[in-house]
């Protein structure tokens, strides 16, 4: 009869009949075994699971995992899931940033887990352990049996000269937070530039400053880039308008891409470039190369081959993604461009029996997929299900297949596309249906009843009392 822990080592590979173990096991398999049931006994039978991240795929995993199978650690330096399709609608206050954030102490309170407020700089394959670093700078190591690493991707510079240094990006929730400030700050400093020397008279000098202030600049024309042009120039229309009206005639909104949302059907790209260009007013640059940025200059190689050079006062870059160094550190097999922790169609990190690699950090061997919180959330869902019945380790689940749910892009000016709708041969909607369906979704996707409620009455507030343009002060200091 087996105890609990043994029990638990079988169904998770480690322990298996009597005549397997002699004919196949090592001596230092068998001290490997005997280390790891000991563990496992010592947390009641149960595997240590270590999930770095807290990203969409983490969070699902997290989120369906069995806590009576395992004792889970969560290891990242950010407390909760970030709804990032909607960070462009947090950017300028149609939604408020807690309303997109969800926490993870709940999850792991319930999941009677523990939360590490750390990042992994370092993963001591050989002793199964993970170490970490804390935002005070203190270093300690975690143990673990299995491990999967989730730790997203960060803005992709191109290594274009200056796009670090000032440019404003779009995929932190403190992100959003700065760049509602920022572009509140430059309507505030345009309101006082005629004041400053004293004449309440314009001068043309002033004027040119005026409109170099209020020149908006958005790189990038994937879905971020798209919504976060929609949601600014339905900021700039409404309470921009109402609020500082004075400023209209000087406020420009530039795009800067090589092509508007390559991934829909030519038909929807076309309506999406005509909605932005005739009713939100961007005016849309096709074939554009940055070629570099200065505090205050843009430089863009056009698709006639000339360069221009164009005065701003807000630049956010939207043009991709790319994966955190550090990974390379973690000592995995890497794809071709070692860029990405090199997976099986299992998940499992190759070379490795117990140590899994998901969402936009890891790329499957011979299987391409996008870098979109849709796929992350079903390998999360995927693997904590072939965790759960033991398969995972075993390397005998089924392979992970995405499923694609659709797209979906808001242009502003309650217009939306919906894309390839599964179950529906392949629909395409846009205008005002598909801005209904574009916020029904985003709001069913909620992972909380809490966050449901706050996002349906942070809708109903801006749309009875607009956008909350308040900017918090300095914090106290005695003189």
């Amino acid at each position: 009869m087996l105890s609990s822990a043994g029990r638990a080592l079988r169904r998770h590979g480690v322990l298996r009949p009597a005549s397997q173990h002699f004919a196949e096991v090592s001596p230092l398999g068998m001290l490997e075994m005997q280390r790891r049931g000991a563990a496992l006994q010592a947390q009641g039978g149960r595997s240590r699971l270590v999930i770095l991240g807290t990203g969409w795929a983490s969070f699902r995993v997290l989120m369906h995992i069995d806590s009576k199978q395992f004792d889970v650690a969560v290891v990242s330096p950010r407390n909760h899931l970030l709804f990032t399709p909607m960070l462009p609608s947090s950017a300028v206050g149609t939604v408020n940033q807690r309303s997109i954030c969800q926490p993870v102490r709940p999850l792991v309170a319930k999941k009677k887990a523990r939360y590490y407020e750390s990042q992994a700089t370092k993963i001591d394959k050989a002793n199964k352990k993970v170490h970490c670093l804390t935002p005070m700078g203190h270093e300690y190591s975690i143990p673990f049996d299995m491990l999967v690493v989730g730790v997203g991707f960060q803005p992709n510079d191109f290594g274009i000269p200056g796009v670090k240094e000032h440019a404003l990006f779009m995929k932190e929730t403190e992100d959003a937070r700065i760049f509602k400030d920022h572009i509140l700050s430059k309507l505030e400093e345009a309101s006082y530039m005629h004041a400053l020397d004293s004449d309440m008279n314009l001068s043309e000098a002033e004027m040119e400053k005026i409109r170099e202030i209020l020149t908006f600049i958005i790189i990038g024309g994937g879905p971020t880039g798209v919504e976060l042009a929609g949601e600014l120039t339905d900021f700039l229309q409404a309470e921009g308008v109402a609020q500082y009206g004075y400023l209209k005639k000087w406020v420009t909104v530039h795009m800067f891409t090589y092509d508007l949302l390559n991934t829909f059907d030519t038909d929807l790209q076309e309506y999406a470039l005509t909605h932005l260009r005739k009713k939100q007013g961007v005016q849309i640059h096709l074939g554009a190369f940055v070629q570099s940025v200065e505090k205050d200059v843009v430089h863009v190689k056009t698709s006639t081959g000339d360069i221009h050079s164009i005065k701003y006062g807000t630049l956010a870059w939207c043009a991709g993604v790319k994966p955190h160094p550090f990974i390379r550190d973690y000592d995995f097999q890497m794809n071709d461009r070692g860029t990405q922790i090199l997976t099986d169609k299992q998940l499992r990190v190759k070379g490795e029996q117990a140590i899994f690699a998901i969402g936009d950090c890891a790329a499957v061997e011979d299987y391409w997929l996008p870098q979109t919180a849709q796929v992350a959330k079903q390998q999360g869902i995927y693997l904590s299900r072939t965790l759960n019945n033991g398969e995972a380790v075993k390397g005998i689940a089924k392979p992970f297949v995405f499923k694609s749910l659709g797209m979906m892009a808001y242009l502003g000016g309650y217009n939306a596309l919906l894309a390839k709708l599964p179950g529906l041969s392949n629909l395409s909607i846009s205008g005002f249906l598909a801005f209904l369906g574009w916020r029904s979704v985003y709001w069913t996707l909620q992972l909380s009843l809490r966050n449901r409620f706050m996002l349906a009455t942070d809708w109903l507030r801006t749309l009875l009392f607009g956008r909350d343009l308040t900017r918090f002060g300095p914090k106290s200091r005695p003189s």
